[in-house]
C-alpha cells in the first residue's frame, strides 16, 4: 500500500467517536467481566477465608512467573503488527507473524513446564505441598495460554474487539459456575484452594477455543512464520523481560512480606492472613481504575500503530495527551470514593474492616498505576520497549528495598509504600521519555496538580455524608450515598475548571 493509500485509509478509519465507541463496547464487556470477577473474589475470599486465600495467592504468584513469559510479549507484539498490517492490507504478513508467535510460545511453556517439575522440591521448600500442588493443577495453563495469546493479539490488533470480549466472558463464566459447583461443596478450605486452581485451568482451554475460532472465521490464516521469527522475538523479548520480573516480584514479595511480619511480632498465621488480605481483597479494589484505563489503552493502540505507519506526528501527540489526561481523571474517580468510604466498602464486600482501611490509605496509589499502565502501552506501541523495560527495573529496586526494611516498622503497609514509590519512578520516567518523544513539556503537570486539589474536598464530603448516614439507612445505601457524592464533587470540579470536557466527548 503506498503512503498515500495508507492516510487515506487512516482519514477513513480514524474517528476520536469510533474510539470511543471501541472503548464503550470493551468497557462494557470489561464490566461485565469484573462483576463476574469480583463476584467470583467474594466467593473465594468467603469460602477459602484468609489463610487458605493466602496459600492459594501465593501459589498463583509462583504460577503467574511462568505463565508470564507466554501471556505478556507476544500478545502485545502480535496486537501492534496486526494493527499495522492491517493498514497496508498485508493478511500474509500478519499470518506469519501469529504462526512465529504460536511456535514461539509452545515451545516456551513446554520448556517451563519441564523446569517446573525439576524444581518441584526448592517449590515445595519455599511454601508448602498444598502451594505445589495448586501450582501442578494450575501448570497446563501455561501451553493454553501460550496458543490463545497468539490469536487473541491479532484480533486486538485488527480490533476484532467483541470477539474477544466474547471469549473472556466464556472463560469467566465458565470459572464462574465450576466455583458455585466445587468450591461451595470442597469439604476444607485448602481443597477447596486446590479446586479454584482446577477451575482456572478449565475456564482457560473456553476461551482459548473461543479465540481460535473467531480467528479463522475472520478470514485469517497462517504462514509460513520464516519471515517473522526475528521481528517478533525483538519486539516482544523486552515485554516478557518486564512483565517476567513483574511476575517474580510476586512470590519474592509472597515471602519476605509474611517472614517481615513474622519479625515485626506477628503470628504465621496472622502474617499469612494479613497478606492474604491486602492481596486478595484490597488490591483488586485498587485495579478497578483499569477497566476503563485497559478499554481505551486497548482501543488506542492499534490508533497509535496506524499514526506511525503513515507518519503523522501531530495526531500522534494528540492521541498520546488525551490518553494521559483520561487516565488521570479515571485514576482519580476512584481516590476520593475509597478514601470517603473504604472502610465499609471493605467490610460490606468482604466482611473484614482491615481491608478497606488498607484501601483508604492505598487509595493514591491508583493514580500512578493507572499512568504506569498507560504509558507503557504507548512505549510498546512507538517501538521503544526496551526503554520502558528499564523505567520498570528502577522502580522495582524501591519496591525491594521497601518490602525489605519497611515491614517491622510499618506492618503489612510497607507493601503499599513499595508499589506505590515503584510505580510512581516507572510512570515518571516513561513520561519523561513520551515528552523527548513528542518534542513537548509537562504534559501532565497541570491536570496532576488540579485532580489532587479536587480530591481533597470530595473525598471529605463522602466522608461526611457517610457519617450522616451511618445510622440511617442500611450500610449499602451508605456506601451508595456517600461514593457517589465523592464521585460527583470530583467530577463537577473537573468541568467547571475545564480539566475535562465530558459533553463534547459524548456528542
Amino acid at each position: 500500500m503506498s503512503k498515500f493509500k495508507a492516510i487515506q485509509y487512516f482519514k477513513e478509519n480514524f474517528d476520536i467517536k469510533n474510539l470511543f465507541k471501541s472503548v464503550f463496547v470493551i468497557t462494557l464487556f470489561s464490566l461485565i467481566l469484573r462483576a463476574l470477577g469480583f463476584f467470583m473474589r467474594i466467593i473465594v475470599s468467603r469460602e477459602l477465608g484468609a489463610e487458605a486465600l493466602g496459600v492459594y495467592q501465593i501459589s498463583q504468584s509462583f504460577f503467574y512467573v511462568l505463565v508470564t513469559v507466554v501471556a505478556s510479549g507476544l500478545p502485545a507484539t502480535i496486537s501492534h503488527l496486526s494493527a499495522r498490517y492491517k493498514v497496508t492490507e498485508d493478511k500474509n504478513a500478519e499470518g506469519s507473524a501469529v504462526s512465529a508467535s504460536l511456535i514461539i510460545g509452545i515451545t516456551t511453556s513446554i520448556i517451563l513446564e519441564i523446569l517446573l517439575f525439576c524444581f518441584r522440591n526448592v517449590i515445595i521448600d519455599a511454601t508448602t505441598k498444598e502451594s505445589w500442588t495448586i501450582i501442578l493443577c494450575l501448570s497446563p495453563s501455561i501451553l493454553i495460554t501460550a496458543i490463545y495469546g497468539s490469536f487473541r493479539g491479532a484480533l486486538w490488533g485488527r480490533q476484532k474487539h467483541t470477539q474477544n470480549c466474547f471469549a473472556e466472558i466464556g472463560e469467566q463464566g465458565t470459572r464462574l459456575v465450576l466455583f458455585l459447583i466445587l468450591l461451595t461443596t470442597a469439604p476444607s478450605p485448602i481443597v477447596g484452594a486446590i479446586r479454584a486452581s482446577i477451575c482456572y485451568t478449565l475456564s482457560c482451554t473456553v476461551s482459548m477455543f473461543f479465540v481460535i475460532f473467531f480467528y479463522f472465521k475472520g478470514g485469517s490464516k497462517l504462514k509460513s512464520p520464516k519471515n517473522s521469527f526475528k521481528k517478533v522475538l525483538k519486539s516482544s523479548f523486552p515485554i516478557t523481560l518486564l512483565h517476567l520480573v513483574s511476575s517474580l516480584l510476586q512470590p519474592i514479595i509472597s515471602i519476605i512480606v509474611p517472614y517481615e511480619l513474622q519479625c515485626a511480632g506477628y503470628t504465621e498465621s496472622q502474617a499469612i492472613g494479613l497478606f492474604g488480605i491486602i492481596t486478595g481483597m484490597t488490591l483488586p479494589l485498587l485495579t478497578l481504575p483499569d477497566t476503563l484505563i485497559g478499554s481505551y489503552s486497548t482501543a488506542l493502540m492499534p490508533e497509535i500503530s496506524k499514526s506511525i505507519v503513515i507518519k503523522n506526528k501531530k495526531e500522534l501527540e494528540e492521541q498520546i495527551k488525551t490518553a494521559i489526561t483520561f487516565t488521570l481523571f479515571i485514576s482519580f474517580c476512584f481516590v476520593p470514593v475509597y478514601i470517603g468510604s473504604g472502610q465499609n466498602i471493605g467490610s460490606f464486600l468482604f466482611n473484614n474492616t482491615t481491608s478497606g482501611y488498607l484501601l483508604a490509605r492505598a487509595s493514591f496509589v491508583m493514580v500512578p498505576m493507572g499512568l504506569n499502565n498507560i504509558t507503557q502501552g504507548i512505549l510498546n506501541s512507538l517501538d521503544m520497549e526496551s526503554k520502558s523495560f528499564k523505567n520498570y527495573i528502577l522502580g522495582s529496586i524501591f519496591m525491594i528495598l521497601s518490602i525489605i526494611f519497611l515491614p517491622r516498622y510499618l506492618g503489612v503497609n510497607a507493601l503499599i509504600i513499595g508499589l506505590g514509590a515503584s510505580i510512581t519512578i516507572s510512570s515518571f520516567f516513561n513520561i519523561r521519555m513520551l515528552e523527548k518523544y513528542l518534542n513537548t513539556k509537562n504534559l501532565i503537570i497541570k491536570p496532576l496538580f488540579l485532580m489532587s486539589i479536587f480530591a481533597i474536598p470530595s473525598s471529605m464530603l463522602g466522608n461526611f455524608v457517610s457519617g450522616i448516614f451511618k445510622c440511617l439507612v442500611p450500610q449499602f445505601f451508605n456506601i451508595a450515598f456517600s461514593c457517589l457524592s465523592s464521585l460527583l464533587c470530583f467530577v463537577l470540579l473537573c468541568m467547571v475548571f475545564n480539566i475535562i470536557n465530558l459533553i463534547a466527548a459524548i456528542n
